[in-house]
């Protein structure tokens, strides 16, 4: 044999080694993979089902953390609430400047609510000292009941959201989710996760206004009008002591033009925070809407819009994204509020059109509190609009 067979066989000896060698470790991986799936489904609490956690209720109590507070607040979980599954009291984390809530903060779970029918019969637990003035009882399955609650919140918080603006403009709830992602210029969202679908189609099934089902909003899930619908627990202020829901309001942008900083908020939870760059006096404060929102501003997305552009209330002024970004937390903008890429992108997905914007001075902390992981939707309808040149005050 010469020269170039030897060296065609050898060639075919290594791959088949290559080959047998990825099998192996895909049989010896595939074990791990394996438990590494169970580990997952198997961080609910025990005793505690999907479903169960789905209708668990979880309450922010604000102000000081103290006996009186918490007193206060547990009598409102149980009479107006009327908590009859299991609930959760927390002490939502305040911001820097004490003014709102952090959502990215873990908050500190206070005490636990086993709800009965039977008023009489419920079984409170109390898991901080503070609170009670007695001997705390372990925290971990609370814990573990709100990090698995929670994983799923801020999905349909967008839902909410997205309902209600949807509401808003056509005057009627959607008879399906897509009508949520249609093509430009109708796009409310990129698309939905399978996770909202199924609030959708619990909220259909149950009927509109109805108090069945699972999910945080009043009368949890409820039917799809209840999610667009306000939540009913007190929203005092930070600092006056009450009871929050979180997470159930819809979403709202607000702009600080002092700390360049802009915030998505629920209520008075910060859910994200970013850093920006404004104009200074050329960024107009007060309060409007997105009006539009356009994937690939002027067909590109390495542009001077970026990415991503949200058009406020039909005027010239825009969220969007920059091929500047040293000028992020400058005023070197014509008006506009330029975003970072990762940032941009990921507010796109989360606001609906419709979501108020409030831009002034003096509104939010410097924190900086992104995604993690990066909310992300699945893209299901057309975003782009190549037949319009955007001139943003960029």
């Amino acid at each position: 044999m010469g020269a170039a067979g030897q060296k065609k066989k050898l060639q075919q000896r290594l791959r088949w080694t290559a080959l047998t060698i990825l099998m192996v470790l895909g049989i010896l991986l595939s074990p791990e993979l394996n438990k590494q799936k169970d580990k997952t489904a198997a961080a609910l609490p025990e005793g505690m089902t999907q479903e169960q956690v789905q209708e668990t209720k979880v309450y922010y109590v604000t102000g000081s953390k103290n006996k009186e507070n918490t007193a206060a607040a547990l009598q409102e979980m149980l009479l107006k609430e009327r908590v009859n599954r299991y609930a959760i009291l927390a002490y939502g984390r305040p911001t820097e400047d004490g003014k709102w809530i952090s959502w990215s903060k873990s908050p500190q779970i206070l005490l636990s609510v086993e709800g009965k029918e039977d008023a009489a019969t419920q079984q409170i637990q109390y898991h901080d000292a503070e609170s009670c003035s007695c001997q705390p009882t372990e925290a971990s399955k609370p814990q573990a009941v709100f990090s698995a609650w929670a994983e799923q919140r801020e999905q349909e918080l967008v839902l909410r959201s997205a309902l209600t603006s949807y509401k808003q403009k056509n005057g009627k709830m959607p008879e399906n989710i897509q009508d949520l992602s249609q093509p430009y210029p109708n796009n409310m969202l990129p698309g939905v996760t399978p996770f909202m679908e199924q609030l959708f189609d619990q909220g259909k099934k149950a009927g509109m206004g109805d108090s069945a089902g699972g999910g945080q909003g009043e009368g949890q899930a409820g039917g799809t009008d209840s999610l667009s619908s306000e939540p009913s627990a007190n929203t005092s202020a930070i600092g006056t002591g009450g009871l929050v829901k979180p997470l159930t309001e819809p979403l709202r942008i607000v702009v600080d033009k002092t700390s360049h900083r802009l915030a998505l908020v629920s209520g008075q939870l910060i859910v994200r925070s970013y850093p920006v760059g404004l104009g200074a006096d050329r960024t107009p404060e007060g309060t409007f809407e997105i009006s539009e929102k356009v994937r690939n501003p002027n067909g590109k997305s390495n542009g001077e819009f970026g990415s991503r552009g949200m058009q406020l209330s039909d005027t010239q002024y825009a969220i969007h994204g920059t091929n500047k970004p040293s000028s992020i937390e400058k005023d070197q903008s014509l008006g506009c509020i330029r975003m970072l890429k990762e940032d941009v992108e990921e507010l796109f997905d989360m606001v609906p059109m419709g979501t108020p914007v409030t831009i002034g001075k003096g509104l939010l902390p410097s924190e900086v509190k992104r995604g993690k992981p990066v909310f992300e939707l699945p893209v299901s309808t057309v975003e782009t609009n190549p037949g319009k040149v955007y001139k943003w005050l960029d």
